[in-house]
């Protein structure tokens, strides 16, 4: 019978988000291989690509920007996956990886690591920030148990560890010898320099951690009913949450390891998401790390553009993007 079935499209919708935002990568991933210090035309790019017969753009493209371009994306990804679970295991549209805390404590491990070995490789970066993310993560469940973990203490807890942790980073990195040659680009956050050993150190990390989260997304749309809602129906409301909080300081430790501190990814990403794909996480997750990795990816584009042949740090440009976002929920959705 007319009118007896759903609006016609609705089902489209997300379809048709996931077009465009692979469109839309795809146009990004052109543009940030064809344009940064030395700009490439599309046979430049092309041939770089494709063949070894011009070693200079061979080498630009393989060795320089492709890496960037698909690190950025992956740390992207996992940001926006982790402010995911962050606003739904709090109900907090507020929520992400940075104000929850868990990005400073990864960064604390990485500034330690840096000051205790300046040469330290990749994946023993990648090792130490895992290790400080998981740390946070279990500080942030530590502290906001009581019986039982309310939203609400877990955010206020989130919010002072992220204060306490991000004083330690800069009195720690002020104090060492590296503090003006490498901490300003890892405060603000930023992928200069990021190549295919940050991809093989974090991937093992951010993908197991993203598949994760989807196994995850089930529980997180009954958790999203109320705890006691979500214990009648057979779900352990604190054993999820712990697990949510383990996969997100993976997360978000494997992207600081590579980016930074990287700001505003988690928050801003999963409302863009949720306006297309709706609360269903199921849907609102894959959504999130698709519309993560764009974002980071034009910031760093956008990064190494806007004064080039220099670069400011992606950091400056996700805050730019970000903080009237936060502005905007707390006006008006908070």
């Amino acid at each position: 019978m007319p009118g007896s079935g759903p609006p016609l499209g609705v089902g489209a919708v997300p379809l048709l988000f996931v077009a465009g935002i692979l469109v839309v990568l795809l146009g990004l991933a052109y543009l940030s291989v064809a344009y940064g210090a030395r700009t490439l035309s599309p046979s430049e790019v092309w041939s770089g690509l494709t063949t070894e017969s011009d070693a200079l753009n061979h080498a630009i493209v393989w060795q320089i920007r492709l890496p960037r371009l698909v690190d950025g994306m992956l740390v992207g990804a996992a940001l926006a996956v982790a402010g995911c679970l962050l606003q739904g295991v709090t109900r907090n549209p507020l929520a992400d990886p940075t104000i929850l805390g868990i990005t400073a404590a990864s960064g604390l491990a990485s500034a330690t690591a840096m000051v205790i070995e300046p040469q330290i490789p990749t994946w023993g970066m990648a090792a130490a920030c895992v290790g400080g993310g998981l740390v946070g993560a279990g500080l942030l469940f530590f502290i906001a148990w009581r019986g039982q973990i309310s939203p609400i203490r877990l955010a206020l807890a989130g919010v002072a560890m992220s204060a306490f942790f991000g004083a330690a980073i800069v009195a720690l990195l002020s104090s060492s010898r590296t503090f003006l040659q490498t901490s300003l680009g890892f405060l603000a956050g930023g992928l200069y320099g990021a190549d295919w050993r940050d991809f093989r150190a974090t991937a093992v990390y951010i993908v197991p951690g993203i598949l994760g989260a989807f196994l995850l997304a089930g529980r997180l749309n009954v958790l999203a009913l109320g705890d006691d809602v979500a214990a009648g129906l057979g779900i352990l409301t604190d054993r999820t949450r712990v697990a949510i909080l383990v996969v997100c300081g993976v997360l978000t430790a494997a992207a600081v390891a590579v980016a930074g501190l990287v700001s505003f990814v988690g928050l801003v990403c999963p409302h863009l998401a949720r306006f297309a794909v709706g609360n269903d996480n199921r849907r609102l997750i894959p959504a999130s790390a698709l519309t993560g990795a764009t974002l980071v990816a034009a910031a760093d584009l956008a990064a190494r553009v806007v004064i080039a042949p220099s670069e400011i740090p992606m950091g400056i440009i996700t805050a730019g993007v970000g903080a009237p976002f936060l502005l905007y929920l707390v006006k008006f959705r908070g």
